[in-house]
């Protein structure tokens, strides 16, 4: 099991709080939008139902994240050159991924071929 000398659960029920606290806008919208339309618990049923699936997902890419990190230290070795290069590898593939998928919204919202409905 992997333990942080740095970790508190104090910071980590701050953290999950101030995340929580902050509004939604599609949560905002969905609500605005069944309040107009005079379905206003409907609005807040979709919203109770889109906060779950935000949470069922962060729970599991957080869950495979701390389970990649097990095997990857059990795998290479805690502290190993190795571990860091490859650590290093895979977080430049990540930002080349992130900025390659930013590049090409911008360019396709420059080339003026995209109809709005």
């Amino acid at each position: 099991m992997l333990t942080d000398k740095n970790f508190s659960w104090k910071t980590a029920i701050l953290t999950v709080f101030a995340a929580g606290a902050r509004p939604c806008s599609g949560a905002i919208l969905v609500l605005v939008f069944a309040l107009a339309q005079g379905i206003f618990f409907a609005g807040v049923a979709a919203t109770f139902a889109m906060s779950m699936g935000t949470a069922i997902t962060t729970g599991a890419l957080a869950a495979l994240a701390v389970l990649a990190k097990g095997l990857a230290v059990r795998f290479l070795g805690e502290g190993s050159e190795r571990g860091v290069i490859a650590v290093r590898a895979l977080e430049f593939a990540a930002a080349i991924l992130v900025f390659m998928l930013g590049a090409s919204l911008l360019l396709a919202s420059l080339s003026g071929k995209i109809t709005s409905a």
